[in-house]
């Protein structure tokens, strides 16, 4: 295996990057049409993004006091100054390049319009509570649960006042939401994309998914509720029927790790096993799923993989609602749904689970809340200043402690308009992060005979190989998978520790496996015998929630060869990258309070990305 690490200035870098991205190319196949912005690049470009923001059209946002709508979610994205619901001033250091507001299509915008006495809406008998509570969380979480209990039946079904989820009121709200989400988008600097949550939650499981549309034309007259179903596969048909009217539109299931077990479930949702056509209308319409948002991370869990010590990273124990601790099942997680996709491709002929991944919000207050040292809550009177989040622990209610800021979603994309935008999203072309602007690359093949920031590298990636989310062409000569995998930290972020490559495949018998190679990594350590890799190292002061940046590297690349490589075994291929130890939010948040960190949880985070896997499938 050839492997090198590379440390130089990031300056230097940066140069060679954009020399390497002005390179001009033929774009044949002429995926992005129309007009092309000033930074259209047909190698692509990086762009980082939010696919999972809630403001106060979403009722549970609005009922904890938060009457900011998508237009503070879009200017906070694009990087103006705004106020948050409670009350102090807050500003990203860097903008996004692109947000979908993905408000929850129940009662879309309604709660909203309750605080207008003038709106016939406040007149509802389910208004009186909503609009006493006022900025009382105890009111706020007490007219919350009535509402759920006149909309959601004992047995997990749905039945919505009707005055409130009339189809006139729903076809306003998105109407609205629709202009709002054009009057931002500014093609080649902040791309906006309508979307919504469908927010099925069938016996306390999670089965939420954000649903995007590539632009505004030919969108439904409403959104697709779980007051419409609360089977995954009924929103899929609906879905369908969308693309045939012109949309063209995706969903991104979220938070398998709060499912007990029926995200990744190998029956549907009736209990049959997963046949071809579930299979196909499950990629053909949600080729991506949220591995991190503030809810925790769906990759992995020390139970599920005892062998990987970075397995543990912002576990969520506690359910969304109702008492008790979420269950941890095999089929909660993206990785083992990779695992078992592959042996139902080989059973039914398609997978059902070939997912590419992006981070996510989930944010339920406009603001983004995506770096730890300016972390502002995820609900607003729960959790929305340091005092919320620390010292007020309620009963029944799950531990602040345990939420993080908000991932990111990231993508390779020609330009930075809705076209380019959904495009990379759809074929996969996509990584998340927890929070951090780590950018990541990765090209899969056999005869690259080059390395990360060579010479025309990109080109030759894409011209010998697949980039995130593609599949490696059939294998006529056996010859084992390369990677070319590059990586650069982030600004305003730590330095990055290592590389390593997650390897998912089924021998010949059908069983899975899976193992974790640490590929490339900063500074002179050595792998160990078991191939695990010494720790990287820890700058930082707990008390002062600082850090150095005198251990790790800016960038790290290699050309990595499976030396476990068996053209017989189908195989995925997925990159995590992490930063060095850096103070977690909960660790600023203390020393604004002048506490001590909670003992409950760690003090520090190593931040990282995943990309999409890379798939091999065998030639039999």
């Amino acid at each position: 295996m050839k492997k090198i690490i590379i440390l130089f200035c990031l300056s230097c870098f940066l140069a060679c990057k954009q020399k390497t991205e002005e390179t001009v190319v033929k774009d044949p196949e002429n995926k992005v049409k129309g007009s092309r912005t000033k930074d259209y690049n047909p190698l692509k470009n990086p762009y980082f993004g939010q696919t999972h923001q809630h403001t106060g059209w979403s009722f549970d946002a609005a009922i904890l006091d938060v009457k900011l709508g998508p237009e503070t979610a879009y200017k906070h994205a694009r990087g103006d100054k705004v106020t948050h619901p409670s009350g102090y001033e807050v500003q990203l250091k860097i903008p996004l390049d692109f947000l979908s507001v993905t408000d929850h299509s129940e009662y879309l915008g309604v709660l909203l319009q309750m605080y207008d006495p003038n709106n016939p809406v406040s007149k509802n008998p389910l208004a009186a509570p909503i609009i006493a509570s006022g900025k009382d969380v105890d009111k706020s979480m007490k007219a919350f649960y009535g509402l759920v209990a006149n909309t959601i039946q004992p047995d997990g079904t749905t039945k919505p006042d009707p005055d409130l989820s009339s189809p006139e009121i729903k076809k306003s709200a998105w109407k609205e939401m629709a202009k709002i989400t054009d009057a931002y988008y500014k093609p080649g600097t902040f791309t906006t994309l309508i979307g919504y949550e469908w927010s099925s939650q069938p016996n306390m499981g999670n089965l939420h998914r954000n649903v995007i549309f590539r632009d505004t034309k030919n969108i439904p007259e409403y959104p697709f509720s779980y007051f419409d179903s609360e089977k995954p596969e009924d929103l899929w048909t609906w879905m369908d029927v969308q693309r045939k009217n012109g949309a063209e539109l995706l969903a991104i299931s979220h938070n398998g790790n709060l499912s007990n077990g029926t995200m990744f479930a190998t029956t549907d949702s009736d209990g049959n096993p997963l046949n071809k056509a579930y299979a196909a209308s499950r990629m053909r319409n949600e080729p991506l799923t949220e591995i991190i948002q503030t809810k925790g991370q769906s990759e992995t869990h020390p139970l599920m993989a005892p062998n990987d010590e970075f397995a543990g990273f912002e576990i969520w124990t506690k359910p969304v609602a109702g008492p008790g601790v979420v269950k941890v099942l095999e089929t909660n997680y993206v990785r083992n749904a990779y695992k078992n996709g592959l042996k139902l491709e080989r059973k039914i002929g398609v997978n059902p689970f070939k997912y590419g991944v992006v981070g996510g919000g989930d944010i339920h207050t406009a603001i983004v809340s995506h770096e730890e040292y300016a972390h502002s809550g995820e609900h607003n009177l729960k959790s929305g200043t340091p005092h919320n989040r620390l010292l007020e622990l309620r009963p029944g209610e799950p531990s602040k402690i345990e939420q993080g800021t908000a991932g990111l979603s990231c993508v390779w994309a020609e330009e930075n308009t809705r076209e380019a935008i959904f495009d990379a999203m759809a074929r996969k072309e996509s990584w998340a992060t927890s929070g951090s602007r780590i950018t990541v690359r990765v090209f899969g093949g056999y005869d690259f005979n080059t390395l990360p920031g060579e010479e025309n590298w990109v080109e030759i990636g894409y011209k010998k190989g697949v980039p995130m989310g593609g599949d490696i062409p059939k294998n006529n000569n056996r010859k084992p998978v390369e990677l070319m995998i590059w990586a650069l930290k982030g600004p305003n972020s730590g330095n990055l520790d290592r590389i390593q490559v997650v390897k998912g495949w089924i021998d010949e018998e059908g069983n899975s496996h899976e193992k974790i190679y640490n590929v490339v990594w900063s500074g002179d350590r050595s792998l160990n015998e078991d191939g695990s890799l010494p720790q990287v190292g820890n700058t930082v002061n707990i008390p002062e929630a600082t850090y150095s940046n005198t251990i790790g590297s800016a960038e790290l690349k290699t050309l990595w060869i499976d030396p476990d490589f068996n053209s017989k075994q189908s195989a995925f291929y997925y990159i995590r990258v992490l930063e060095i130890p850096t103070p977690r939010w909960s660790t600023y948040d203390a020393k604004v309070l002048g506490i001590e960190p909670p003992k409950d949880f760690p003090a520090t985070i190593q931040e990282r990305a995943w990309t999409s896997p890379i798939w091999y499938q065998t030639e039999n």
